[in-house]
């Protein structure tokens, strides 16, 4: 915090204290609601695909809940910094681990592991996502426009889907050394979903629209996702993060839940998801946020613009990193 009772900071830019209060206020209510209206629109989704059971409308229907799992990854990665209860951590990941992370086949605990790593050594040699991206060729860059777009298609047919889950459940540490109340709450979510899917024998809607859109849809969504937040950066940027301006339809299938402000996450993490927009105008307000923030407009036009061969700078060793 800084000495003038006035402003706070991050260690980088400063906001007015009040103001800075206002928006990191805890909101439980906001979390648990939007959490809600997220599995009403998956189970929504579902019944409206498998009512019709027309080809063209459970693709859609596919696509879409996919946007709604990214929605949700996006509502864990709240539970992750305690946006539920700060006071009471065990009802804070109980919560998001049902809800939120054992559906994806990891934790809320082993998620925070990982990602409090990235906060606080973001895109250098000791941050795990840093370093787990720098040995895979999709994430190297610059790449043409042409790469970049069937590196997208792969994912999105599920090319890397069993690569990406080990990478995140055992590799990345998210479903491994967990403490002994997670794996137990683990090990009964998955018995009592089981037990309901078999008895009402849901196997089909379960395969169909939760499996499927995860091992395709989702995995194309969350490439481009990760591309925005920090590769192909044309400056340094705040922790070589990105912010993205988009509008609505890559709002609605790329950038739920204020995915797309993540350099101004990087730089005040205590803000919840629904105020990261009003975050971001205060921080335009600041000459150096102003000056030095990279900000990209649209996933699909401006940042593939970024990290093509014509923009791009590659690294030594092929990967964007400004540290």
């Amino acid at each position: 915090m800084s000495s003038c009772p006035s402003l706070a900071s991050s260690g980088k830019i400063r906001l007015p204290r009040d103001l800075l209060k206002a928006l990191a206020r805890p909101a439980p209510g906001r979390l648990l609601l939007q959490t809600c209206l997220e599995w009403c629109c998956i189970i929504a989704l579902m019944g409206l695909a498998s009512w019709t059971s027309h080809a063209l409308v459970s693709v859609a229907c596919m696509l879409l809940i996919a946007t709604r799992q990214h929605a949700l990854l996006a509502l864990m990665h709240e539970y992750s910094h305690h946006q539920l209860s700060r006071k009471h951590g065990w009802f804070n990941d109980l919560i998001g681990d049902v809800f939120t992370a054992f559906p994806f086949f990891i934790t809320v605990h082993g998620f925070r592991r990982n990602h409090l790593l990235h906060h606080k050594h973001a895109w250098t040699e000791h941050d795990p996502n840093y370093v787990a991206s720098s040995k895979k060729r999709r994430y190297q860059f610059p790449k043409t426009r042409a790469q970049v777009w069937l590196e997208i298609l792969k994912h999105t047919i599920g090319w890397y889907t069993l690569q990406d889950l080990k990478n995140y459940t055992v590799d990345a540490g998210m479903a491994i050394d967990l403490p002994r109340s997670t794996a137990i709450g683990r090990f009964v979510f998955a018995v009592l979903l089981f037990a309901a899917v078999a008895y009402f024998d849901l196997w089909r809607p379960v395969l169909l629209y939760w499996l499927v859109p995860l091992a395709t849809f989702l995995m194309g969504i969350l490439y481009v996702r990760d591309l925005g937040e920090h590769f192909g950066l044309p400056g340094a940027g705040f922790d070589s993060a990105r912010t993205m301006l988009v509008g609505w339809v890559e709002r609605l299938l790329i950038a739920q839940n204020g995915v797309n402000f993540h350099a101004d996450h990087h730089l005040f993490p205590s803000v919840p998801f629904f105020r990261l927009g009003r975050l971001h105008s205060a921080l335009m307000l600041a000459p150096d946020f102003r000056a030095q923030a990279v900000v990209t407009r649209g996933y699909l036009t401006g940042l593939i613009d970024e990290i093509s061969a014509r923009r791009a700078l590659a690294s030594p060793r092929g990967v964007d990193h400004a540290c």
